[in-house]
Parts: C-alpha cells; sequence; structure tokens
C-alpha cells in the first residue's frame, strides 16, 4: 500500500474441538508448525484509503 509492502491474508485455524474459524490474518505467532499458500499477483496492485468507506480498497 502506497508503494510500500502490503499483505492481504486469508486464513483458517481449528481447535481440538474439530472447529474451524477463518478470517482475515493480521499477526501471528506459531509455536510447531505452520503451512501456507502464496499467491503472487502479476502486475501491480495497489491500496488507498477511502475515506467515505473506512478502508484500503484495491487501486489498479
Amino acid at each position: 500500500m502506497n508503494d510500500k509492502f502490503y499483505t492481504h491474508i486469508h486464513m483458517s485455524a481449528g481447535n481440538e474441538r474439530g472447529e474451524v474459524f477463518g478470517g482475515h490474518l493480521n499477526k501471528a505467532i506459531v509455536s510447531a508448525t505452520c503451512e501456507m499458500v502464496i499467491h503472487i499477483i502479476d502486475g501491480k496492485v495497489d491500496r488507498k484509503y477511502d475515506e467515505d468507506i473506512g478502508l484500503n480498497l484495491f487501486k489498479f
């Protein structure tokens, strides 16, 4: 965002009861193992803060 590195990560995590939770990953500490799939998009995709909506929206 703003010509600096920015990630947009979706994640899902399960607990010992088999329940799974998902959403955006902003911060994580991995204690044992972690499996990731990273998809790099060709070209440049930026984001710009939209004050009306209150979110960083895609800017192509």
